[in-house]
């Protein structure tokens, strides 16, 4: 599953917003250990026929096996597409708070330069040295 999702989106795995590979959970890994099994306990299930059991019981049988793992699944997935929107919520949070925080100290950063270029212009006037302007 994990694999799946890295192969169609190269680098997404490498995003610092988002946990993958090795940094999953524990149920997340064991998410594809419980489709396994249960793809095996439902093939299983059809396989083996008991006589006098109906092939429509079986047949039940198997694609109820089946509809649990596909339920499984789907819940594990909108799980971990929840975490994903929160975690890149968060980092994207943290990036705007940096981003603010930059803006604030280039902008007083621009503020002592602007008094500096006033201050140095003062000075050339009364040395005589008129300032550009323009």
């Amino acid at each position: 599953m994990v694999a799946m999702t890295t192969a169609h989106h190269p680098g997404w795995d490498q995003h610092p917003g988002v946990r993958g590979g090795r940094r999953l959970g524990s149920g997340e890994r064991a998410c594809l250990v419980l489709l396994g099994a249960a793809v095996a306990v439902a093939a299983l299930v059809v396989s083996v026929r008991q006589p006098g059991a109906g092939a429509m019981t079986w047949l039940a049988a198997g694609l109820s096996g089946i509809a649990v793992v596909e339920v499984t699944v789907v819940l594990v997935a909108a799980r971990r597409a929840e975490r994903i929107a929160r975690e890149l919520a968060l980092y994207q949070l943290d990036q705007s708070r940096r981003a603010a925080a930059v803006a604030q100290d280039l902008r007083a950063e621009m503020q002592r330069l602007r008094d500096d270029v006033a201050r140095l212009a003062a000075h050339a006037d009364i040395s005589g040295y008129p300032a550009r302007r323009g």
